[in-house]
């Protein structure tokens, strides 16, 4: 899993990915993400040699699309998807199981571990598994600290 949690890649590719379903700038994913993350009834209709793409907008019901615009959305899909859901069971954090619901009550309760010091210490020791755990593919800190913001 290596990388997951590293400082971004810059992206070279000036001319942005749009989501065919909402026409909102959309990211690449590794496709180990999109392997991991659909049900096994849709795995046969990957398309492996395609580059595929996550969509963040929250009203979108397309959770992926490759370049020929097949898309994957939120019924495709193994896990809720945090940009997607506002349920309080939904996970902000993947790998360490860091539900909207549970940074809620740390933080209103000033309880530890601190949520983002918690993922911190276990990306230091290489645990996150990012790419495979989270359906955008890339490391929760951003979603985390934005999600903490938002109780302030």
């Amino acid at each position: 899993m290596g990388n997951c949690c590293s400082s971004p890649k810059k992206n070279s590719n000036a001319n942005a990915i749009i989501c065919p379903s909402c026409n909102n700038k959309a990211k690449n994913i590794q496709l180990i993400t999109i392997k991991s993350m659909v049900k096994p009834s849709v795995l046969e209709s990957i398309n492996a040699m395609e580059n595929h793409y996550f969509c963040s907008t929250k009203d979108c019901h397309v959770v992926y699309f490759d370049t020929n615009n097949k898309e994957y959305s939120l019924s495709d899909i193994k896990v809720t998807v945090h940009q997607k859901d506002d349920t309080l069971s939904t996970p902000v954090c993947y790998c360490f199981d860091w539900t909207k619901d549970k940074i809620k009550h740390y933080v209103e309760n000033e309880l530890t571990p601190k949520p983002l010091e918690h993922i911190r210490a276990n990306i230091k020791e290489n645990r996150c598994g990012c790419e495979v755990n989270n359906p955008q593919g890339s490391c929760c800190l951003g979603n985390v600290t934005k999600y903490m913001k938002s109780l302030a």
